[in-house]
């Protein structure tokens, strides 16, 4: 009876050994924090960069910031290279203020960003910029993931060269001055 009992155990083993599937193992990119924005009518934004994330990987985030946790609502970009991560806009009243940011096992410190106004809006002078740097502001095209720069000293100059790209678009912030690209 042993001998039966030990021949069925070593079958058992040697067939779930046989019958096992191997998957190559992919592992994720480490996750970098890249910049944020408020955006109007979605609320704050942070750009992390991180290949080989899915969706899945960072659902449950959520950000720590005047004593309280809040969600954090993220995705994955279609072109899978960075996430996404919507904060709603109640948490401008603590622009300025640092908050960390728990985000698939690992931890961010990050700045809440202001509403972004706009510079005609606020001042009815020009903006001036330092030498080397030129004015302009942040557009958010269709599809992509993060706001980029784009020069002009209105925000109707910012809109007509946005519009040169015949993509989808929406300013993002005021006008400032950045560095001139080189």
């Amino acid at each position: 009876m042993k001998r039966l009992l030990l021949f069925l155990m070593a079958f058992v083993v040697t067939a779930s050994l046989l019958g096992l599937r191997t998957t190559r193992a992919q592992a994720a990119d480490w996750i970098t924090y890249e910049e944020s924005a408020y955006v109007y009518g979605k609320g704050i934004v942070y750009i992390f960069s991180a290949a080989g994330h899915r969706t899945r990987d960072v659902k449950g985030a959520s950000i720590y910031v005047g004593s309280d946790l809040y969600d954090l609502f993220c995705w994955v970009t279609t072109d899978k290279q960075y996430i996404v991560c919507n904060a709603q806009g109640g948490l401008t009243q603590f622009a300025g203020q640092t908050a960390i940011i728990y985000l698939a096992g690992q931890m961010f410190y990050v700045t809440i960003p202001h509403r972004g106004a706009s510079q005609e809006a606020t001042s009815p002078e020009p903006l001036v910029c330092p030498e080397g740097q030129i004015s302009g502001a942040d557009v958010l095209f269709d599809g992509d993931g993060f706001p980029t720069f784009i020069p002009g000293n209105t925000l109707d100059e910012v809109a007509s060269a946005a519009e040169s790209w015949e993509i989808e678009f929406e300013i993002v912030s005021g006008l400032y001055c950045a560095w001139e690209p080189g």
